[in-house]
């Protein structure tokens, strides 16, 4: 996993910036588990469990938000048959 040192903007692939020598262990550690998340909310949508997919992509979005938890919550309100829903929350892409 490639982190982004917020002291130096340096691309790093372990816990300490390779530039500033900055300590990203809890960085490291906030990609792991928004990570688990969103592995979490793909495997209960294989399931088609979409709500409890659902809360993993928010558990996911208050780590970290991103473009991926868009359309993942875009693609799981789609499957829970919120079309409106879900063509709201695609437009935020």
């Amino acid at each position: 996993m490639t982190l982004t040192c917020p002291c130096c903007r340096a691309a790093n692939e372990t816990a300490t910036c390779r530039r500033c020598r900055a300590d990203l262990s809890l960085l490291a550690a906030v990609e792991v588990r928004r990570a688990f998340h969103v592995l979490s909310a793909q495997r209960f949508a294989a399931n088609v469990r979409a709500g409890e997919a659902l809360t993993h992509v928010a558990r996911a979005e208050v780590l970290r938000p991103g473009a991926d938890l868009v359309q993942l919550r875009a693609a799981l309100l789609l499957l829970q048959g919120d079309y409106a829903g879900a063509v709201a929350a695609y437009d935020l892409c």
